[in-house]
């Protein structure tokens, strides 16, 4: 047993012996080949740190995916958030003003919210959540803070249809605010408004608020029904006529008073 041992430890001494020459001499050979074993040890090394790298790429990248997901979710919270915040405070500016046009009108009113709508028949119209329950009749006009929207046309005990300012059928007496000069409000068929039974001779220009003139007493006097676009001649050459953009957007129109008769 002694004797292995002493051949193990002469061994090694003369391993060390010879590695110390190898690595410390200054001889030309000796100094290719120690660079060449220098050269073959870093292989492992640099497989090892590219493994490294790799990994520590992976672990980012994981890290970052995940970090980026619930920082998309977090925005889209706060997104969504932000325009349910932008609505009510929409629909609180709306209701403020309706409750305005109410409390200054001199005319008993109901308001009413839109239940439903119809924009792509010949006749567009609007559904209200008011009907016969509410006191509300055939031809009560239906209006917002910007002007006239319509007349109840059809009603149910809970709901009532409404035909629109924009409607070819609807005609509403009507006042030009700067000459006092009076026609008739019908609609068109591309979504605006005609004012008829103007004289030859009619001062009314563009830019002109027409307002209902109250004469059949359906609609009380004084409501915005829009202004002048564009002033030309009846085809019978008797009279000017005049195309109106309506005050009130009827297809965004959400909440309206409706006035009692």
């Amino acid at each position: 047993m002694f004797f292995p041992k002493r051949k193990l430890i002469t061994f090694l001494f003369l391993f060390c012996v010879v590695f110390l020459i190898f690595f410390f001499s200054s001889q030309p050979n000796v100094y290719s080949i120690r660079a060449a074993f220098s050269d073959l040890a870093k292989i492992p090394f640099l497989i090892l740190t590219g493994f490294t790298h790799e990994i520590r790429a992976v672990a980012f990248f994981h890290r970052n995916y995940w970090q980026n997901l619930k920082l998309r979710e977090e925005t889209d919270a706060l997104k969504a958030q932000l325009l349910t915040q932008e609505e009510h405070s929409s629909e609180n500016e709306r209701l403020r003003a309706l409750l305005g046009l109410k409390s200054r009108s001199s005319f008993k009113t109901k308001a009413a919210f839109v239940i439903g709508k119809d924009f792509n028949s010949f006749r567009p119209y609007l559904i209200l959540d008011k009907g016969a329950s509410s006191a509300i009749k055939k031809y009560d006009p239906v209006l917002t803070p910007a002007g006239l929207v319509g007349k109840c046309l059809e009603l149910g005990r809970y709901s009532s249809k409404i035909i629109l300012i924009n409607d070819p059928d609807l005609s509403v007496p009507s006042l030009n605010v700067r000459t006092r000069e009076q026609g008739l409000v019908s609609g068109a068929l591309d979504g605006r408004c005609k004012l008829r039974f103007l004289d030859a001779d009619s001062d009314i220009k563009e830019g002109d608020l027409i307002v209902t003139s109250g004469l059949n007493m359906t609609y009380p006097v004084g409501i915005v029904i829009g202004k002048v676009r564009l002033v030309g001649i009846e085809s019978s050459g008797l009279g000017k006529f005049a195309i109106l953009e309506p005050a009130v957007r009827v297809s965004s129109v959400e909440e309206c008073l409706i006035v009692v008769s």
